[in-house]
Formats: structure tokens, C-alpha cells, sequence
């Protein structure tokens, strides 16, 4: 089951709230721009997930994906990996670019604007947590693959190291007129960083 706030302060809890508000309308209004229409951008539910539930409660461990990795550097290191269904990925690409793409053939602009998506949404959030913690962060260059959810982020902790037991999620809701699709961006933090983050807002 999905980790509540129950250890978190109040004060703890609204950071991460404003973390998703300043985050996810930053994102959304450079999504926007990229695409030259409105992308809105909700941020329905932001919890820490014990890596062990992940698999039964947010993405079923052979579930096909399409994600995108960035690591993170800085006060707070760890991994941003972004998860979207694969049966959702045309619809995605068709929201992004006006072009339906198919889930088994992602062609070069379709992979470019899933990438860029991603480093939109982490930039944002990244440069919201450096404000509001008076931290330095700093992104990596975005990596597209496809596979299923358990074999990509069993190779996101293996190839980055030893990571901590819980994650940040932050669930995103796209929207134009006629179109809605759900995905996950997951923080991945190495050891100590959650803390970090947690023991500048402890009241």
C-alpha cells in the first residue's frame, strides 16, 4: 500500500505539496510553449512508495512502459525515472507533436519529445526544490528506453547503486480537449538524501 504522511510533519507535508504545485505549473507552462497549445497539468497524489509495494500497487512488475531516466546530482542525489504505459505512449506522442506514433516503433521525434517531456518535468521540479531549500542540483542528459516496469528499475538501481528502501512519487495527469493520460515520475534517492531533504523542513 501507498506510504501515508503519517511520520511527516505538517510542515513536511505542505513542502511537498508546494514542491508539486511550483514544480508541476512550471512544467506545464514550458510544455505548453513547446508544443505551441495548452498541455494542463495535474498533480493528483505526491506519497512516498516502500519500494516493495511498488510492484503490487502502482505498476504491475511485467507491465510494458516506455520511461525516461535522469540522474541527479547535487545536495540531493539520486535518479528521476519517468514511467508511462506503453499502451499510452501513442496517444502521448500524439499529444506532444499532433502525430500518432506506434508503441512498438518509436521513431527519433517521437523518443526526442517523450525525452524533452521528462526533462521539463524534473527541471521543474529540481528548480523548485533548489528554491525552496537553497539547494544545488543538477540534471543529467535524459535516456528513453521500453520494457517492462520491473526490469527498468531494477537496472535504475543497479546501474546507479545502492539507493534507499523509499520512494518519492509524483503522480501527472495530462490533459488536452479530447485527450487524458496518466504517468508517474519517481524519485529514486541515494542514501540520506530523503533525510536531507526532510531535516531542513521538520517542524
Amino acid at each position: 500500500m501507498t506510504a501515508d504522511f503519517k511520520k511527516l510533519t505538517p510542515m513536511q507535508i505542505d513542502f511537498l505539496k508546494e514542491l508539486t504545485n511550483i514544480g508541476g505549473g512550471n512544467a506545464a507552462t514550458a510544455l505548453s510553449e513547446m508544443v505551441n497549445h495548452t498541455i494542463r497539468m495535474e498533480v493528483p497524489n505526491v506519497s512516498l512508495v516502500p519500494y516493495q509495494c511498488l510492484f503490487s500497487d502502482i505498476i504491475g512488475e511485467e507491465e510494458e512502459v516506455s520511461a525516461v531516466s535522469i540522474r541527479v546530482l547535487g545536495d540531493t542525489p539520486g535518479n528521476f525515472l519517468f514511467v508511462l504505459k506503453k499502451a499510452d505512449t501513442p496517444d502521448f506522442i500524439g499529444m506532444l507533436t499532433g502525430i500518432m506514433a506506434g508503441a512498438d516503433i518509436m521513431d527519433e521525434m517521437a523518443v526526442s519529445a517523450i525525452e524533452e517531456t521528462c526533462n521539463i518535468l524534473c527541471s521543474s521540479y529540481l528548480n523548485a526544490m533548489s528554491r525552496l531549500l537553497d539547494y544545488t542540483l543538477i540534471s543529467s542528459v535524459p535516456a528513453f528506453t521500453q520494457d517492462m516496469f520491473g526490469a527498468i528499475l531494477t537496472t535504475a538501481y543497479i546501474e546507479s547503486g545502492q539507493f534507499e528502501d523509499t520512494l518519492l512519487l509524483i503522480e501527472n495527469l495530462f490533459r488536452t480537449e479530447n485527450t487524458r493520460i496518466r504517468a508517474h515520475l519517481f524519485f529514486i534517492p541515494l542514501p540520506g538524501s530523503l533525510d536531507k531533504i526532510f531535516s531542513i523542513v521538520k517542524l
